[in-house]
């Protein structure tokens, strides 16, 4: 038989073949199967442990049925099917869990470059040799493709903006497949879309994506799946607090001159090294182990707070020193040791007053002929894009016998 079957919790059967079949061997695919889609996720829905590796081929497999749905020609096909199997090819363990890390202290990575460098063959992110390995720049070379393009196309960086709409967009095939995989695993039944119906709608007109104005629910639909995924899953506050338990322990192993290279392992290996060190970090990685996660002392919105408070508050989300240096004087104001209070953010845009609307957006195509963009088409698009966003802005959490404390003086200190 040609290729190979694959069967899927969430799209049946699939079969893989020649260029997919060939990445999906590579020992850089195989590790996504030992990194969890949702982090610490699994804290608050068990059954949250589904990973990088099955979500990727979902992409894959939805990237397949547009490209059929559109009528790609063989090329662009195969690039767009390439480009959603190996967009998240460059993720560290527990997904998006260390992202401020690896702006602060691994400062020429996140997981995107990560990705590109790993597609144009810059990086190795497989410890150890593996015998007759094939690499992924010469796997997509040999088929007659460019790893420039594969990665450009990923980052978003594609001369074809159709293309680059497919993977990153309103309505993009790494959506689709997460929202309907996350609700499925976590047991939220928020998470339904009509893919059969969405992607009957999407087609391409003047070079880019647009939605026909005939599939104007589907899409509305996929909207508010994802802004109820968002409060509901992503930024559910128990998750938040465990996942910021877990960055302040890897960020003391990292002052102490340890797991440098963590970018590089999975979920598991990271767990492992921690719980090896001394002090914090071990401490940490044991309470997060057996479910002992601090509790929330603060959980407020954004209309709690002052325009001053608001720039403050920012200032310490996008610096991780000022970040940390708040923590300190919080848990010297309450008697805890450092590490045992910690601030977190929910998005930065929730910070401002007004939300800003992500800039990417898509056109409908009205039955006239002409573009509009969905929010204009739509009042409910808009109001979704502002409800993504979860209830609190802010976070404060520490272990229970200080929750009180911090409770009373949290303004105090910071802001005064």
């Amino acid at each position: 038989m040609d290729g190979k079957i694959i069967h899927d919790p969430i799209h049946g059967s699939m079969k893989i073949k020649g260029v997919i079949l060939d990445l999906v061997k590579t020992p850089e695919f195989q590790r996504l199967r030992s990194i969890r889609q949702l982090g610490l996720a699994y804290l608050v829905y068990p059954g949250a442990n589904h990973s990088r590796f099955e979500h990727s081929l979902g992409a894959y497999n939805i990237a397949r049925r547009l490209a059929q749905e559109i009528e790609l020609d063989k090329d662009e096909k195969t690039l767009l099917e390439m480009g959603a199997l190996l967009h998240d090819i460059g993720h560290g363990p527990f997904s998006h869990t260390f992202e401020q890390i690896y702006k602060h202290y691994v400062k020429e990575y996140d997981h995107m470059h990560l990705g590109q460098n790993i597609i144009l063959g810059k990086i190795d992110i497989i410890d150890g040799e593996i015998e007759s390995r094939e690499f992924i720049p010469e796997i997509i070379e040999s088929y007659g493709y460019s790893p420039k393009e594969v990665a450009d196309l990923i980052l978003g960086k594609y001369e074809k903006r159709y293309l680059g709409q497919m993977l990153h967009g309103d309505v993009d095939v790494d959506q689709i497949d997460y929202l309907m995989r996350d609700a499925h695993y976590t047991g939220v039944a928020h998470g339904i879309i009509d893919i059969e119906r969405l992607l009957k709608v999407l087609k391409i007109h003047e070079g880019q994506l647009v939605v026909d104005e005939k599939g104007i629910e589907a899409v509305e639909g996929m909207m508010v799946a994802r802004a109820l995924m968002y409060s509901r899953v992503y930024f559910h506050h128990t998750v938040k607090i465990a996942e910021g338990m877990l960055t302040r322990a890897l960020e003391f192993a990292l002052e102490e001159g340890h797991l440098w290279d963590f970018w590089k392992m999975t979920d598991c290996r990271v767990f492992v090294e921690l719980e090896d060190l001394e002090g914090y970090p071990g401490e940490i990685a044991r309470r997060i182990k057996y479910r002992d996660i601090y509790k929330a002392a603060v959980l407020a919105s954004a209309d709690e707070l002052s325009a001053e408070e608001k720039k403050e508050l920012l200032s310490a989300y996008r610096n991780v020193k000022r970040r940390q240096e708040i923590e300190r004087n919080l848990a010297d104001a309450v008697g805890a040791k450092e590490g045992e209070v910690i601030l977190e953010f929910s998005i930065a845009d929730l910070m401002l007053s007004e939300p800003r609307l992500k800039a990417t957006e898509i056109n409908v195509l009205l039955h006239t002929g002409e573009l509009q963009p969905l929010t204009k088409v739509t009042p409910l698009a808009n109001a979704l894009k502002r409800r993504q966003t979860p209830r609190w802005a802010v976070l404060i959490a520490s272990p229970a016998k200080y929750v009180n404390k911090v409770r009373e003086i949290w303004k105090k200190v910071i802001f005064s």
